[in-house]
């Protein structure tokens, strides 16, 4: 087990150093992710929504902006193999759970740097109020590590298509959808303070991220080799 986590810390590891020499997945997040959340912040503001509506609606504006700004930057993970040609030497130097556990490392770690940046930013720009934080905590990173997972296996499967940027977005909207209707709804209540809808939601959330986990190890040697 040791040498499977060094391996997919090395694979993990050879993303992050040409990302962070390029920078091109953390620009195109953050640059759609700011843009968005402007917009967003400009047209309604804090104070343009009634009260009893603010939860629910902010936690909608809050997860839509992170979805799309994640879909703007996380088909990469797999392209610039193809593109750069090192795909084949990839597959002959490691197995596939660990290229596909490494990808996904790498995927989580974009998507917690989104979230890091967009998540506060959103909560004072637009009032957010979360009465449970630690509990708002744990709902990203269970959101995130079900959005990771899901984008991994999609950037895997379009990787070699012509439109790939169109295929990653309609193949991952309708994955997604149901991952991002339970996360509006933890969010909800998470500015609520309602334990109970907070406890099934992430319990949904983790549910979906675990059989998206699953079938991922089965399908990404067939998709990799592929």
């Amino acid at each position: 087990m040791s040498r499977w986590l060094a391996e997919v810390l090395a694979v993990a590891g050879k993303d992050l150093r040409a990302e962070f020499r390029t920078r091109v997945a953390l620009n195109s997040l953050a640059l759609f992710a700011l843009t968005t959340l402007a917009a967003v912040s400009y047209t309604i503001g804090p104070y343009r929504l009634a009260e009893e509506d603010r939860p629910f609606l902010l936690s909608v504006l809050l997860w839509i902006v992170i979805f799309f700004a994640a879909l703007a930057g996380l088909d990469r993970s797999f392209v610039k193999e193809e593109e750069s040609r090192t795909a084949p030497l990839l597959r002959l130097a490691a197995a596939p759970t660990v290229v596909w556990a490494g990808k996904l490392v790498y995927n989580l770690f974009l998507i917690a740097v989104l979230m890091a940046m967009l998540t506060p930013l959103f909560c004072v720009l637009m009032g957010f109020e979360v009465v449970l934080p630690w509990r708002f905590v744990g709902l990203l990173a269970a959101g995130g590590f079900g959005l990771a997972v899901t984008t991994t296996i999609i950037a895997a499967i379009i990787a070699q298509a012509l439109t790939r940027g169109a295929l990653f977005s309609v193949l991952s909207l309708p994955l997604l959808l149901p991952l991002m209707i339970f996360l509006i709804q933890g969010t909800t209540a998470v500015s609520t303070g309602d334990l109970k809808v907070y406890t099934e939601s992430v319990r949904a959330i983790l549910s979906m991220a675990g059989a998206m986990t699953v079938a991922s190890v089965f399908l990404f040697p067939v998709v990799w080799r592929d």
